[in-house]
């Protein structure tokens, strides 16, 4: 029942969850899109960085130009194309690295309600590591803990800062003389 308690707090209303979901992938469509046209832009420019080098390499061996002046020129292409082609290859990677944790933890978020209400004490136990992590501690008989990112964006700021408050109150601390 405590556990229950504990995960009340971090769910993320459906409204929320599902508008957050749909500009999620709004967002991925934006990505992809603008993904394609720059790569689609920097084949384009690798394409005429090796027409470039083809025709120093025709000039080099028609003597139109000297070695040096051809090694030179050839070096810069091909470290403007190495450039061109590291661009590429991060676009083509991931800009959307970001978006699948993040609509895992909405989707999480938006079931910890249901989790809380019915779930086993299994899933309640996974539920908590995944927003309590390791700071979640048994003391007195109660649990508590601090919560990790992005959860403790989902709970009002108090004056704990994010912690689980403790309901009792500890006499040791309130007459501590200084000293002793």
């Amino acid at each position: 029942m405590e556990i229950s308690t504990l995960l009340k707090p971090f769910t993320l209303r459906s409204d929320w969850a599902d508008e957050m979901l749909a500009k999620l992938e709004g967002e991925r469509k934006s990505i992809a899109q603008s993904s394609v046209a720059l790569v689609a832009q920097r084949r384009t420019e690798i394409e005429k960085i090796n027409l470039r080098l083809q025709k120093l390499l025709d000039s080099f061996l028609d003597e139109i130009i000297d070695r040096s002046t051809y090694v030179e020129k050839k070096a810069k292409l091909l470290s403007q194309r190495k450039s061109l082609e590291e661009q590429k290859d991060r676009l083509t990677a991931g800009r959307a690295d970001w978006l699948e944790p993040f609509q895992r933890w909405i989707l999480d978020s938006k079931s910890t309600e249901q989790i809380a209400l019915t779930g086993s004490l299994q899933e309640k136990r996974v539920h908590a590591s995944k927003i309590f992590g390791s700071n979640l501690v048994l003391d007195c008989k109660k649990a508590r803990g601090s919560t990790a990112l992005p959860w403790s964006l989902l709970v009002e700021k108090s004056l704990t800062g994010g912690m689980v408050p403790v309901v009792r109150l500890e006499l040791t601390r309130l007459f501590t003389v200084p000293g002793f």
